[in-house]
Parts: structure tokens; sequence; C-alpha cells
């Protein structure tokens, strides 16, 4: 595997790797991890991103031109991983003549179950020139006042420092969430690494959720499941999440995401966030 820079720094190890499988490991490190030592739901979708992308492009053989991406990656969160490592084991379910789609399964090296991924991976020409329609960035006007406590949580954990995720707006159900350019968030090509922008997808949305609910020390909050839809690289410019929780039922916040270049405006990723806050009676 070529070395990536974020890659690099979520410390991935490749332990194994063929055209059907593949097996990657995660040591513990703070720099992961939310408070309490809990692994950053953004690593695990990281770490299935990367053994899909792994196992993708393994069975293929290389020619001029030849474009490799991450399409489409679902996540569903079991269980949480506490101050241990963490082992990805990728399987290709079906490979066509540009796309392979892979499952990957998240374990501990005790065996207990933290997430499962689907994933679409393409190996494919460039093809046609872009036909994504442009427009100009949104509007998003940066709010006047201090951001609510909460979003101070998430931005000051270790994973998401590192990252460089700043908010600027979080209130009834919508949150706005940036990423700045660093080189070290890049992947082998020079473009933001897509399980970077997953971890934005999953950050913005479930910022949009607290941002429905009262502050309470004794709340539990969690991702059980994330899916993103990759659209074009983004290379050399920060990116901005847009998050709308578009349905509360009950403990359940339904999030739409949308993922755009800051400067340029264009579309970058979509996706939805189901997030779960347990509110004490």
């Amino acid at each position: 595997m070529k070395s990536e820079p974020y890659v690099d720094g979520l410390g991935v190890r490749v332990e194994t790797a063929d055209e059907s499988r593949a097996r990657l490991r995660v040591p513990f490190q703070d720099g992961n991890s939310n408070p309490g030592g809990a692994l950053h739901g953004g690593v695990a979708a990281s770490v299935i991103h990367v053994a899909a992308a792994l196992v993708g492009r393994a069975g293929v053989e290389e020619r001029p031109g030849l474009e490799h991406a991450v399409v489409d990656l679902t996540v569903t969160y079991l269980a949480a991983a506490i101050n241990e490592d963490i082992v990805a084991e990728a399987r290709v379910l079906r490979r066509g003549k540009e796309l392979a789609f892979v499952e990957v399964d998240v374990r501990t090296d005790a065996g207990k179950a933290i997430a499962r991924g689907l994933v679409t991976h393409r190996s494919g020409g460039p093809g046609a020139a872009d036909r994504q329609l442009r427009r100009d960035p949104p509007p998003f006007a940066t709010p006047e006042g201090e951001l609510p406590t909460f979003t101070r949580v998430f931005t000051l954990t270790p994973f998401m420092a590192r990252l460089g995720i700043t908010a600027r707006h979080a209130e009834d159900g919508l949150a706005l969430v940036s990423l700045p350019w660093r080189g070290e968030n890049a992947d082998a090509a020079g473009a933001l690494h897509g399980g970077a922008v997953a971890a934005l997808v999953d950050t913005t949305g479930a910022m949009a959720s607290w941002s429905l609910v009262p502050l309470d020390p004794r709340n539990k909050a969690s991702t059980p499941s994330l899916h993103v839809t990759h659209h074009t690289p983004a290379a050399g410019e920060p990116v901005e999440a847009e998050a709308r929780t578009l349905r509360r039922m009950d403990e359940l916040f339904h999030n739409a995401v949308t993922v755009r270049g800051t400067e340029s405006g264009r579309l970058i990723a979509t996706g939805t966030v189901l997030y779960r806050i347990v509110v004490p009676a």
C-alpha cells in the first residue's frame, strides 16, 4: 500500500492482503480516541475505507489512466473499542468490470464486534468530462456569538483536534463544520482522504443532533450507522459540511449531510447519519 499521510497518522498496519481479502490493524493510541479511551467512530470508518480500497484495487491489473476510488461507504457501529487495538478484515463479495463490492468486519483482538462496513470501490478510466453540476458555494454566514458548549467537546477530542475540525454553527438541528486543508489528512494522490471525509460527516451529523437536546452530562450518545457517497476529491482547499436533522424519533436522530469545497463550492460528498442520544428521564 502506497504511503498516505492520513493513514500513517492513524497508525494503520497491513497484516495480510491479496485480491480477495485483507487484514489491517489499528493499534490503540490516544490520538484516535474520545475521552475515556473509546475509539472515535471516524477511525473505524476510516479503516473500513482503507481496507476496502486496498483489497478492491489488489485484484486489478494496473494500466495507464486507471483511477481507483471508494465511491460508496456504509458503516454500522456495533460497540465501542476502549483502550485496545482494532482489526479490520475485508472480503470481496463480488468483483465486476469496474466495481468491487467489499464487506469489512472490525473487531478487537478478543473478537468483540466493533463495526461492519459495506463498500463499493471503483477501478476504471476517467471517462467523459466531469458532468457534475456546479454552483456557487452555499451562503454559509459565520454566526455571531458563542457556540454551544457541546461543540467544544467534539472539536477538542484528540482525533478531531488532529484533523483540525472546527464548528461554525450548531442550533435547531442545523450544524456547519469546517475541515481545513492539511497535508497530513491527504491520501497518496494528495486529495483529502475519504476516511477524513467520513469522520467529518459523522461529526457534523452528531452536532446537528446534539443541538436539539438540553446539555446534560448524563446523556449517552453514539452513531448506530453512517452512510457516505463520495462524489469528487478535494485537493488543496478546505471543506465544509452542512448537516440537517430531518427527523427525530425519540432517541434517534436522522441527519442528512452535504460536504462542499469551501472555495470552489464543488460537491465533495453526501451522507446520512443515524445518531442516538439517550436523554435521562
